[in-house]
């Protein structure tokens, strides 16, 4: 009997075969090799060698499990798909109004004051909106970042106490404590004024039906503006906007928080359910010297160029159109996507940032959850931001080529096939091969998402049960 030469290919998990390792042993059967005296005949013995060696060639062509994940390098930028639109390009303005100006007095100010903790104007911060996940997505987001190293402030928004889930606002008082080892939480836990849902009475905050907040419903943010009074108090103010979503409530959020910072802070907006933290972002920012005149940096994070542009996903097109007319989504429409749910930049550059943010709402009359995604491009595309004094320059990364990795777009496939996740490790990497400081979006891979939704999720729950014994 002739047996088939076998030819195998040889694959690195990465599709790499230069950096291929192999290693292999083998031991023969116990029975030949043990001593006595043997029942099997010369020509017999002669086949089963010829065996053996066709199963040690099999075996040496087997690849190790051992070896190490290396993540794929791709250094061509697309930088130039980034480019504003002369098309829809607008006469930039110097300065955008305060989000108080509707209430014309140029004497109100910001009255709200933090719930919990307090802020420290010198230090870096970190701003998220997180109303209305359960413990273990405040553990993931506050236990990777302070892994890192960062030891500047995070401030939140909250659900009120009414709706917010069991055990939260215990776990976050830990980080309100002034400990060296951790970062300054900041707590926002502020009530607001909704429109009645399903017939239900009064105007407060409604879940759905999964128990989630309803990121559909319409509220307003009352009692964060006033004045003050002679004698240091405070009378508040209704707020003049009409209803909208907390997705674009969340930026009068932010411009209250930022206000609280020095000029030359670094500041972090992030979307806290879907981030986690691998490297600290701030290690290695520039700080601009003279920054109060000469203006700060801003930073933008782009979607992957090759898996989206902003008229091939629908829902940027509705935004966009509905907000800016079909001119505007023509002209973009080959442009790729730029993230709202991630941004940073020096405090007197953010604080730009989030009038114009907060304006555009006003002027572009869009009510659609997720449509801040629509004012944040076309800022940039139309250079609406160009002429403000307090930004010196504004950047956008590429995906996986900044602080923070947007990785939603990369859902068209595993994001192991894109060559930037080791599933062993559950590391996700930026393209030049480094580890991403930040990674936005995870939850958009069925197989990283299984871990940190599932084992890492119970263990945090884990640990909060077994501190909950101390």
């Amino acid at each position: 009997m002739t047996l088939p030469l076998v030819r195998p290919t040889l694959r690195h998990p990465t599709g790499n075969r230069k950096h291929h390792k192999m290693t292999f042993s083998f031991a023969p059967p116990l029975w030949l090799a043990s001593s006595g005296t043997s029942s099997v005949s010369m020509p017999q013995c002669s086949r089963i060698r010829g065996i053996m060696a066709l199963c040690l060639l099999l075996v040496a062509c087997i690849p190790s499990t051992s070896a190490e994940y290396v993540p794929r390098v791709d250094t061509l930028s697309q930088s130039e798909l980034f480019e504003p639109v002369d098309s829809i390009k607008v006469l930039a303005p110097t300065h955008f109004p305060k989000p108080t100006h509707w209430l014309g007095d140029e004497n109100v100010t910001i009255i709200v004051k933090p719930s919990y903790g307090q802020h420290r104007p010198n230090q870096d911060a970190v701003l998220a909106y997180a109303e209305g996940y359960r413990l273990s997505y405040y553990i993931m987001f506050l236990d990777t970042l302070t892994k890192t190293g960062f030891r500047g402030d995070v401030v939140l928004a909250i659900a009120e106490e009414r709706i917010l889930k069991p055990d939260v606002l215990d776990y976050l008082l830990i980080f309100t404590k002034g400990d060296t080892d951790k970062p300054n939480v900041v707590v926002y836990q502020q009530e607001l004024y909704c429109d009645p849902k399903d017939g239900a009475p009064g105007h407060h905050r409604a879940l759905s039906r999964s128990g989630d907040t309803d990121v559909f419903q319409f509220c307003q943010l009352p009692n964060v503006y006033g004045w003050k009074k002679p004698d240091g108090t405070y009378t508040p103010a209704p707020d003049p906007r009409e209803g909208r979503v907390v997705a674009t409530i969340r930026y009068e959020w932010y411009w209250i928080w930022a206000s609280q910072y020095s000029p030359s802070s670094w500041i972090m907006l992030i979307d806290s359910r879907d981030s986690f933290f691998q490297r600290t972002p701030f290690a290695n920012l520039p700080r601009t010297q003279n920054i109060e005149s000469v203006g700060g940096l801003l930073y933008f994070f782009g979607e992957n160029a090759n898996a989206t542009r902003l008229g091939i996903s629908k829902k940027n097109q509705k935004w966009i159109k509905n907000g800016y007319g079909d001119a505007t989504i023509q002209a973009v429409k080959d442009k790729p996507t730029i993230c709202s749910g991630s941004t940073m930049g020096e405090q007197i550059a953010i604080e730009t940032y989030l009038r114009a943010m907060v304006n555009e709402h006003d002027e572009a009359q869009v009510r659609m959850t997720g449509s801040d995604q629509g004012f944040h491009n076309y800022l940039y595309y139309s250079s609406k931001l160009t002429g403000a004094s307090t930004i010196r320059k504004l950047i956008v990364w590429e995906q996986g080529r900044g602080f923070i990795n947007n990785m939603g777009a990369l859902r068209t496939k595993p994001f192991k096939e894109w060559g930037c996740y080791d599933p062993d490790k559950h590391v996700v990497y930026q393209w030049d091969g480094s580890i991403s400081p930040v990674v936005h979006q995870w939850d958009r891979d069925k197989e990283l998402h299984g871990w940190m939704n599932g084992e890492k999720h119970r263990e945090y729950n884990d640990w909060w049960q077994a501190q909950k014994q101390r």
